[in-house]
């Protein structure tokens, strides 16, 4: 039998107390199969005993005690993780790295979650339907159904049309208008044989041009890669599908290919914004297009915004347009050029007025010589103090002017009374970044005039709206059409939560309902009310 030896604990693991280490009779070994504890349950740990510390050093002592008081207690050290070496460390990945990250700790155990999503759901609308009362809140839901019924079991209606001989079918269309003609030709084969080419004979006449629009301008929501082309009057192959540009006009940008696009005597439809710029009636089609169908139809509303500088002139532009929830499309212009003080009337007129065909530099309406734009900014421009230069202040520091407030008479807003169009004129206090000085001389007073207004529905150029605009249209009433919201409040709700709060007054005091009177009332008695020039 083996001599079992006996090992001593030396050193500190005799001061802390371990006996000595017995080892087992090597003959008693029994050969065994080593089995793979890789997955196999970690083997109980049996708990540590707390060891009395017997170390003369006292560097655990609290501060304070002797040597003595702290050897009179034994301390105990206690692990309350045990250490187990014969099973590997298992370190988890960082959150970040984690296909599926643990559920976060704050969350609510009564959240309810989406099973898609993980959002929390809100259970607000489901309480809001628990208080519903029918007796009190009687909300009738009408859905309106727009497919048509068809009844099979009836026979079908184009036996019956074919049984009238195509001379009474002629004769009926006596009776009918050209646009009546063509809608009933075009409801089945049978009757578009029995009418034969009569509808487009008399659609086509210059005479019935009018007919021929209300026929085919209600096909705009089933040709998307149509453009309807009015000098025309009919339905060509879009050429830039989806890129559609608007230009300058001294630059060629045909949208379609039009057999009259050289011919001077039938321009295409379109308005005049400032000096040299232009916006043809084809791209306000794209955008409302693109709003009312989708955008196969046409292009963004946003893409027809554009700011530029007059070669010619002081003056700057910006436009902006905008889609109204009526279908109409809205346009704002605002024009600035920087002003100074004291200005003769010629220096207004070299401002304010072009000198090919003597309209305003910034963008008007057709009828700005009925009324007071022009007086209004020379009025403001009256207001802007002029600096005296003396002995004295000519070697002083000039100053920038501050804000100059405007009068009774040029500060409201304006509203044509034949057109949906409305002008505010201001003085504004604008950086000029042309002067490389930094200095009060970089600040420098602006003339700024906004325009709004409605372009209407986009149907045709005959529209009221725009047929008024552009000067075509008489008694148009704007204070009766446009009702007690301006444009400008639909315009500029649509992008900030702030509106010009100026009152709205007339540009043209001396008309009424569209029409001027003889012995116009004026508003003052200095007023020239229509001495543009």
């Amino acid at each position: 039998m083996a001599e079992i030896v006996h090992h001593k604990p030396q050193g500190l693991f005799a001061k802390l107390g371990f006996k000595p280490k017995k080892e087992k009779d090597p003959g008693s070994r029994k050969l065994m199969k080593k089995k793979d504890n890789r997955y196999a349950a970690a083997p109980p740990v049996e708990p540590v005993e707390p060891l009395y510390r017997s170390s003369s050093f006292d560097f655990w002592a609290p501060p304070g005690t002797t040597f003595a008081e702290s050897h009179s207690q034994p301390n105990f050290i206690e692990d309350s993780t045990p250490r187990n070496d014969s099973v590997a460390t298992v370190r988890h990945a960082p959150r970040k790295l984690l296909k599926h990250p643990p559920p976060d700790r704050e969350q609510r155990m009564d959240d309810v979650l989406d099973k898609d999503t993980g959002e929390r759901k809100d259970l607000t609308e489901m309480m809001h339907a628990f208080g519903y009362d029918e007796e009190i809140e009687d909300i009738s839901e009408k859905i309106e159904d727009d497919t048509v019924e068809y009844d099979y079991s009836r026979p079908d209606g184009a036996t019956l049309l074919a049984r009238a001989s195509p001379e009474l079918w002629l004769l009926i269309s006596d009776h009918l208008s050209p646009i009546d003609i063509a809608n009933l030709a075009s409801t089945c084969r049978t009757m578009n044989i029995r009418l034969g080419d009569l509808p487009y004979f008399v659609l086509r006449n210059p005479s019935n041009r009018s007919y021929r629009l209300d026929f085919l301008l209600p096909l705009d929501s089933k040709l998307p890669n149509h453009l309807f082309c009015f000098p025309c009057a009919s339905w060509h192959y879009r050429t830039q599908l989806g890129a559609e540009t608007l230009k300058p006009p001294t630059v060629l940008n045909p949208l379609f290919i039009c057999p009259n696009q050289t011919n001077v005597l039938l321009p295409p439809p379109r308005l005049r914004i400032s000096e040299g710029r232009q916006l043809p009636f084809t791209f306000v089609q794209l955008a409302r297009r693109h709003w009312a169908y989708g955008p196969s139809y046409g292009i963004p509303v946003q893409s027809l915004a554009r700011r530029w500088k007059d070669p010619s002139s002081p003056w700057s532009h910006k436009t902006m347009y905008h889609v109204a929830s009526n279908g109409h499309v809205l346009m704002r212009v605002q024009s600035q050029a920087f002003v100074a003080g004291g200005m003769t009337p010629a220096g207004k007129r070299m401002l304010l007025f072009s000198r090919s065909d003597y309209t305003p530099y910034f963008s008007v309406c057709a009828h700005w010589q009925k009324g007071l734009l022009s007086s209004l900014c020379k009025c403001a421009l009256d207001h802007i103090p002029v600096q005296e230069t003396n002995a004295v202040t000519r070697f002083r520091t000039q100053k920038a002017v501050g804000p100059v407030s405007l009068c009774g008479k040029c500060q409201p807003m304006r509203r044509c009374p034949s057109c949906p169009t409305e002008y505010l004129l201001e003085l504004k206090l604008v950086e000029d970044k042309t002067v490389k000085v930094v200095g009060p001389a970089r600040f420098k007073q602006a003339l700024m005039m906004t325009r709004w207004s409605d372009l209407g529905p986009a149907r045709s150029p005959e529209d009221a709206e725009w047929s008024a605009i552009v000067g075509e249209r008489t008694g148009y009433d704007s204070f009766a059409e446009i009702g007690k919201r301006a444009v400008c409040g639909v315009f500029e709700a649509a992008f900030s939560d702030t509106t010009p709060g100026q009152r709205i007054l007339s540009l043209d005091p001396g008309a009424k309902k569209g029409r001027r009177v003889e012995d116009p009332s004026r508003e003052d008695e200095n007023d020239d009310d229509g001495s543009w020039y």
